[in-house]
């Protein structure tokens, strides 16, 4: 494939990124418009339901989860247009992945609606299953996303070489940010221990392993678009070395993400 150096078309306007999405992926797009919709609707449930589970209000993981599939679906359906894959490809890993966006998505919000936790509940038989599907559509999402990566690894890209390492690698910590989620599922809960809370997120400060699992789940972004904007740079002159400034985000960043899961892990092994 041909490098693709030139400047890139400047997304300015809200509705011309909506309607581009739409046009690189349909089905992503449509998730990710779901997810939206229903962000606006767990929020307003936030406000007129007053019921809580685990001293939180009842609909706030929904529309966490709802905010958090809308921003990845949406992310995946932009970068995953340079993914030098076969459309074949590409279409099959979209449909999995809206498949268990959507299935991941109608579980939490289902256990919200029955007033129960729907992560590491298992109450009853129903609860259990429940948690055990999530479980695996999670799993199967991020393999198919690390598939992606793996098929387009080592393949040319059609977009700035710096544009292109911030995908790759924004990709590969998304994908060990989201497998990091397997040390909760294994101490069956998302923290141990007792510390203060951190304001606003409500973090513990010390053995939460949802800082970390934050970090890696937004390299997503975080990655592709620090590439985007040193791509930007080097066109205008302002960058000498692009590439090697995201890879030095990258490793920053990586560090980063070692950093605030070994000290979420202290806890369990002192």
């Amino acid at each position: 494939m041909i490098r693709n150096t030139a400047a890139y078309a400047r997304w300015n306007r809200p509705a011309t990124v909506v309607a581009e999405l739409r046009r690189r992926n349909s089905l992503l797009f449509a998730v990710a418009a779901l997810n939206a919709a229903l962000f606006l609707g767990f929020a307003a449930g936030i406000a007129l339901d007053p019921r809580t589970v685990g001293g939180e209000p009842v609909w706030l993981k929904p529309a966490k989860f709802a905010g958090s599939i809308a921003l990845f679906t949406a992310t995946l359906g932009w970068i995953g247009h340079h993914l030098p894959v076969a459309d074949s490809t590409l279409r099959r890993a979209s449909l999995v992945v809206a498949t268990a966006s959507v299935v991941e998505i109608t579980l939490i919000a289902g256990q919200a609606a029955r007033g129960v936790e729907s992560h590491f509940n298992q109450s009853t038989a129903f609860d259990t299953a429940v948690y055990a599907v999530m479980g695996l559509t999670i799993v199967a999402m991020v393999a198919v996303v690390a598939w992606l990566l793996v098929r387009a690894w080592r393949r040319e890209f059609s977009v700035a070489p710096a544009y292109e390492w911030g995908i790759r690698l924004g990709i590969a910590l998304f994908v060990v940010g989201s497998y990091e989620g397997g040390a909760m599922v294994a101490l069956e809960a998302s923290a141990v221990g007792t510390s203060p809370a951190i304001p606003v997120v409500g973090w513990n400060a010390g053995g939460d392993f949802r800082a970390a699992h934050f970090l890696g789940l937004h390299a997503l972004q975080a990655l592709p678009l620090a590439g985007y904007l040193a791509s930007e740079a080097s066109e205008n002159g302002r960058l000498a070395r692009p590439v090697r400034a995201v890879q030095l985000v990258a490793a920053g960043y990586a560090t980063l993400l070692v950093a605030a899961f070994t000290h979420a892990l202290a806890p369990a092994l002192g």
